[in-house]
């Protein structure tokens, strides 16, 4: 038996191909979710975010809603409106922060690992998590468009978690799924939302390119893209609809993972003597299967290739077997936001996600063997945000 197999014991590599299997799990939301979620063909950046060298096919489209279908009571209190066309102002440099708020329901299972390394039952969490999000703007690489960094601050307020139904006491260092690590990914948007490319250190530690998604995990999509929809290249009114269609590549050629996306104005209010738009938004993300036995075999391969002679004796093999097969299952997130037309900003917001993600791991046991491991996590959650700077 080789001493890479003792150097990494079940639990650690479950721990590890866990994290994996959420990351994976932010690519079907809109994130997010969203995304799970991507970025929408005009969304700031969508629920799942678009790169500069993925494949993005999108139809928007519009059509205006029936005039039954917009309320009496809503259009007599609706201040006068004309069609408008829609765009993100931000300014040139500086930084603009958002309070947050996250409600998260999360369940984890594991079937099949050695029984002295399995819960007795289902691990639930319910999470409290409060903090911010900051963008630093600076100007983009072309006209009409804009580099924001993306970075999160979030502390864990609550936390509730029970094992085989038995509450327990969450251990110190417990951390909310999807929250694991803060968020830090540089995006560039045009003026409708437009997510042109994004760049992430942590991304490119793992090895995973520029075609993977900037969500990072399960739960934080939506916080990896500035907040907001995509919008049409056309003035919208009252009760119009667009639509796009997303087509974004997996990590190392797993796939393709689509979304579609609808925003609908559906209210003008007046607040402190300004407009403020409503809009609503409902992501859904297909279901996908991936098959990362390749990736994470170059992964841990890479990792063994550091191990020095000493450690790895000549004749043993380097690193064993690894297999991974991670799907999810249809994910939707629903999203609404107060948008200030003149400032060009998102004034307010709430999303909810939730989605599931299932892993068929095959990692070596003590001696060495082949020892199958199937995890899944599911989720829900809903975040609220508000714009605190620049002050409204």
């Amino acid at each position: 038996m080789s001493r890479f197999n003792n150097s990494v014991p079940p639990r650690r590599f479950l721990l590890a191909l866990c994290a994996l299997s959420l990351v994976a799990a932010a690519c079907g939301e809109d994130s997010p979710p969203e995304t799970t979620e991507a970025a929408p063909q005009t969304t700031t950046a969508a629920v799942q975010t678009t790169t500069s060298t993925a494949a993005v096919a999108q139809t928007p489209t519009t059509t205006a809603a029936p005039p039954e279908t917009i309320s009496t009571t809503v259009a007599e209190l609706a201040p006068q409106f004309e069609p408008t066309r829609l765009s993100y102002r931000y300014p040139a440099e500086g930084e603009i922060e958002y309070s947050l708020s996250i409600e998260q329901e999360a369940a984890i299972t594991l079937e099949g690992g050695p029984a002295e390394e399995m819960p007795p039952g289902p691990i639930k969490m319910d999470t409290t998590l409060e903090g911010s999000t900051t963008y630093q703007i600076s100007p983009g690489p072309d006209e009409n468009t804009t580099t924001i960094r993306i970075t999160t601050d979030i502390a864990m307020i609550d936390n509730e978690m029970s094992m085989g139904g038995i509450s327990i006491p969450a251990p110190p260092d417990a951390q909310a799924p999807g929250f694991e690590a803060p968020i830090d990914i540089t995006v560039v948007v045009d003026q409708e939302g437009n997510v042109l490319e994004f760049t992430s250190e942590a991304l490119d530690s793992l090895g995973l390119g520029g075609s993977f998604l900037p969500t990072v995990t399960v739960g934080s999509q939506e916080l990896s893209r500035p907040f907001g929809p995509s919008f049409p290249d056309h003035p919208v009114d009252i009760g119009d609809t667009w639509t796009e269609r997303i087509e974004q590549e997996g990590p190392a050629g797993t796939g393709v993972i689509v979304t579609t996306a609808e925003h609908r104005l559906v209210e003008v209010e007046t607040e402190a003597g300004r407009t403020i738009l409503v809009i609503e938004s409902e992501y859904r993300g297909e279901g996908f299967e991936w098959d990362m036995g390749e990736l994470m075999q170059g992964m841990f391969g890479a990792f063994a290739g550091e191990l020095s002679e000493e450690d790895a004796p000549e004749g043993e093999p380097d690193i064993p077997e690894f297999g991974l097969l991670v799907s999810a299952t249809p994910s939707t997130t629903v999203a609404v936001i107060r948008f200030d037309p003149q400032t060009g900003l998102v004034m307010a917001g709430e999303y909810q996600a939730s989605g599931e993600v299932t892993t068929d791991m095959t990692v070596p046991d003590e001696t060495g063997e082949p020892a199958g491991i199937l995890s899944s996590i599911s989720y829900d959650q809903t975040v609220t945000y508000q714009l605190i700077s620049p002050a409204s």
